[in-house]
């Protein structure tokens, strides 16, 4: 495991800048050798100090002495040079492979054409695992602390090869040593950053966290007395994921002491040796200096400090990346990559076939045998009871699912997928995008999103051209009080831009409208006259109407009853009431809560 998390580290700095992290590469490797240099040189200066006292700097006897001076001299510039060379490297190669990891999560999001696979526990963990990673900065110091570390890991090898000149199992020791020591910090830290980045309780914790601070939740939390139990479910959450953290480091306590004992059974046997050597006379002043201070250095063979818990954690973030990459590579082998959006202009028609769909977790399937013909040009309104499928369906028709059974064609033949950019859609919880009203009406189609007057035009059809006289910068006024001469919008304002959104994608060849209960919020006038003026806009093109309030949609060309996963009635709202199904049952029951009653008091 560990050896492909390295190989899905150097992959992506690859991948964030080949000759950048080559030249990265070289240049840690050129000042990482430099101590090494700066050890051999001291000791050739001590070396030759005797002979520029006896014969003077300027003599030949001199000049070894001022021959290494030079070279320690300029081993030092060196490595200052080069240590700051390397930081400010680092400094945008980190830069690099965060934008780099950050495509990578995107391309993971963005690039499934549906949003089933996004719905998977596996998918989510490892996206909340690089979320997680961001917010503690560990993307913005990967390759940093992945130089600083590289950096002493040479200059203990450096060491290594120093210390062969003094006796061969000298090295061999003290690496042994500090390779057991690696080895219990690395196990106990790998074990924790697994525990801390997958663990159910720390998720559970942070949602716990952000309940009690989210303002959004600030109200329910006062009203109904939860502060207490926020704060007790999160303490018990925590102590749960630090429970699971103590028990995956008190696993590698055993490698700890024996560790300790190695190194200094090994650090007695080296100095003990260079002492012998050095009273018996057959190692002199110069040596001994450059071999103590080669033992010294092997140390850069263990423990780094923080930098090296950085890099464990860079570690296992790329191997969370690497496994989303395989995730995207594997759904386009599988799919191929989303089609092309659809051109064309005109009224589109909906055909679903026994169409059969279940949720992931579910054993029921929601939809189960669904046959529904829908002629271009119909307005269709789409009823039934809570759960009944109806949004479901609409899902289907827009390609976010693919049905487990049964077959969608629009426009002529084609799947969802391919008829995409001849469809839009309010959803029930249509996004409120915190960008200028622009952006909010153009994403209903992309080339006209610098067309001021389709733009306009669409917020007139709308009912929202007043909307443009009360905004301060008109179009380009950012619909968030958090901008700069930002406003915010009241519910019904927010509609009228989610209808222009949609009449957006007409003007742009949508043959396809469906409304997905996006005015749950409104009372039913204002819901009644956004459907009626929504029916009227859109003549020229199919649309289909989802409601759980019956009397907005009786206008529709045709009505529907979806229960059971299938269409049990179809009609128009007069042929309907007529028959005296469901549908009228419904429709009653509503028009009766909304009938105004008289009440007489007894006399």
């Amino acid at each position: 495991m560990q050896l492909a998390r390295w190989r899905a580290l150097l992959g992506l700095l690859w991948s964030a800048g080949r000759w950048r992290a080559v030249r990265f590469g070289v240049g840690t490797l050129l000042v990482g050798a430099l101590p090494t240099a700066v050890i051999v040189l001291t000791g050739a200066l001590v070396d030759a100090i005797p002979g520029a006292v006896r014969h003077g700097l300027g003599a030949p006897g001199g000049h070894p002495a001022l021959l290494a001076l030079a070279g320690l001299a300029l081993a030092l510039a060196l490595a200052s040079a080069g240590g700051n060379w390397l930081h400010q490297q680092g400094l945008v190669l980190n830069a690099a492979y965060a934008l780099e990891v950050h495509s990578t999560v995107a391309r993971v999001n963005l690039g499934t054409p549906g949003v089933a696979p996004l719905e998977d526990p596996a998918l989510r963990d490892e996206l909340e695992a690089v979320h997680e990673a961001e917010r503690r900065g560990v993307l913005r110091m990967t390759a940093s602390e992945l130089s600083y570390v590289a950096l002493q890991r040479i200059r203990g090898f450096g060491a290594f090869a120093v210390l062969l000149g003094f006796r061969w199992w000298a090295p061999l020791l003290l690496a042994a040593a500090w390779y057991l020591t690696n080895r219990a910090y690395m196990k106990k830290t790998e074990k924790g950053m697994t525990v801390q980045d997958g663990a159910p309780g720390v998720r559970r914790a942070g949602y716990l966290r952000s309940l009690a601070l989210d303002p959004s939740a600030a109200k329910e939390i006062r009203v109904f007395g939860l502060g207490a139990w926020a704060v007790g479910r999160y303490g018990d959450a925590m102590l749960e994921a630090l429970g699971e953290l103590w028990a995956s480091r008190g696993a590698a306590r055993g490698w700890s002491a024996a560790a300790t004992v190695m190194l200094v059974v090994s650090h007695a046997a080296v100095l003990g040796a260079l002492g012998a050597s050095a009273a018996a006379g057959t190692l002199g002043v110069a040596g001994l200096l450059v071999f103590v201070q080669a033992v010294i250095a092997t140390s850069d063979l263990g423990l780094v400090g923080d930098s090296q818990w950085w890099l464990a954690e860079s570690l296992v973030v790329a191997g969370k990346v690497s496994a989303l990459r395989r995730r995207a590579a594997a759904w386009l082998l599988d799919g191929g990559p989303e089609p092309p959006r659809a051109a064309g202009r005109g009224k589109v028609a909906v055909r679903l076939d026994g169409v059969r769909f279940t949720y992931r977790g579910r054993p029921a399937p929601v939809l189960d045998g669904l046959t529904l013909d829908i002629p271009a040009g119909q307005s269709l309104a789409v009823v039934g009871e809570n759960g009944a499928g109806k949004s479901t369906l609409i899902k289907l028709l827009c390609g976010l699912y693919e049905p487990d059974a049964g077959r969608i064609t629009l426009d002529g033949g084609a799947t969802p997928l391919e008829a995409r950019g001849r469809v839009g859609v309010i959803f029930q919880d249509f996004v409120r995008y915190p960008l200028a009203l622009r952006e909010n009406v153009g994403f209903g189609h992309l080339p006209l999103l610098h067309d001021d007057a389709a733009l306009t035009g669409a917020l007139h059809d709308a009912g929202g051209a007043g909307l443009l006289g009360d905004l301060p910068a008109g179009l380009d006024t950012v619909l968030t009080r958090e901008g700069e001469g930002g406003a915010d919008l009241s519910g019904g304002q927010w509609q009228r831009v989610a209808l222009a959104r949609a009449l957006t994608a007409i003007r742009g060849g949508a043959g396809l409208l469906i409304l997905d209960e996006p005015t749950a919020a409104l009372d039913v006038r204002a819901e009644t006259e956004l459907f009626e003026r929504f029916l009227e806009l859109t003549r020229g093109v199919t649309t289909i109407l989802v409601s759980h309030r019956l009397s907005s949609v009786r206008h529709a060309d045709r009505i529907v009853v979806v229960d059971g996963g299938r269409v049990v009635e179809d009609g128009t709202h007069d042929q309907l009431m007529r028959s005296g199904g469901r549908y009228a049952e419904m429709f009653s029951l509503q028009a009766n809560r909304f009938s105004p009653k008289l009440e007489v008091a007894d006399a």
